[in-house]
């Protein structure tokens, strides 16, 4: 989701394609060819003139960020960077990008004014998933193979402690204004509330079967998960940590992305090829 909302990038790996949708009337407005690859997940700038997509293929012979100016919907760079880079983020002052890379269980941190990588920070295998803190002083990283959360300290780009948490963790996005981090748990069902003053797990929430990714919405009352094999998004109160509703969606949700005036969330369903758009106000 663009930050302006106006906006939705939607990954189509298999079609080697970034579609662009107006969020006013939800439409398809561009088809951005990524000549690079399959494109898999993507990550906006700040500032909203900048996409990363993150590029591999099931053969493991391609791995890179490409980089789309939203201007003119362009691929203007492609970064090598490790193995199957995953879900990527980029850092509040929109200066970097890290990148985290399944299969070499690294983090690779991309300098946006050069696209070059420039460091490489080893984690717990395997990173799928990357956010930050709202002050950007702080990277979580989801280890799907290790059952930890790590904690990155962005000034020195090292590991400051290791969370664990439920099976098989996936997704991760902290709150907006609270100190709370939420965590998928792919083979687990769950959702691990972290308290990020203590390090600690506070809460764990049952969810529908293999959550995959989470959201919150802007204002943090509420947290979206989408369940790949129960064809739902479970949506879970920031206050007491439990399911207030369950969503039907399409065949295999696997990514949920909120509106900044949270009126509305994009749901993306694998096997079904479609967007399922939920009225939250409703």
């Amino acid at each position: 989701m663009s930050p302006n909302g106006r906006l939705a990038y939607v990954a189509n790996r298999g079609a080697g394609i970034v579609t662009v949708i107006d969020t006013a009337v939800n439409r398809t407005t561009a088809t951005i060819a990524i000549p690079a690859g399959p494109p898999q997940y993507l990550a906006f700038a700040p500032d909203g003139r900048r996409v990363y997509v993150s590029v591999f293929n099931d053969e493991r012979t391609i791995a890179a960020v490409a980089v789309l100016d939203t201007t003119n919907n362009s691929v203007i760079a492609t970064i090598p960077v490790r193995t199957r880079p995953y879900a990527l983020a980029v850092t509040p002052d929109g200066s970097r990008v890290y990148v985290p890379n399944h299969d070499s269980g690294t983090v690779s941190v991309i300098d946006t004014a050069s696209n070059t990588v420039t460091s490489e920070i080893d984690v717990a295998p395997n990173p799928h998933w990357v956010d930050f803190s709202p002050d950007g002083s702080r990277a979580y990283t989801a280890n799907h193979e290790s059952n930890l959360i790590s904690v990155l300290d962005t000034a020195t780009d090292t590991i400051i402690a290791e969370i664990p948490v439920g099976t098989s963790p996936h997704s991760v996005e902290a709150h907006p204004t609270r100190p709370l981090v939420a965590n998928v748990n792919y083979d687990s069902a769950s959702v691990s509330m972290i308290d990020t003053e203590t390090q600690e797990v506070v809460a764990t929430v049952p969810v529908g079967r293999n959550p995959q990714a989470i959201a919150w919405s802007a204002d943090g009352r509420f947290a979206y998960t989408a369940n790949v094999y129960d064809d739902t998004v479970s949506v879970i109160s920031a206050d007491t940590f439990a399911v207030t509703a369950t969503i039907p969606t399409g065949d295999a949700p696997t990514s949920v992305a909120v509106l900044p005036n949270g009126r509305q969330a994009f749901v993306s369903n694998l096997n079904s090829g479609t967007l399922t758009v939920l009225d939250l106000a409703g």
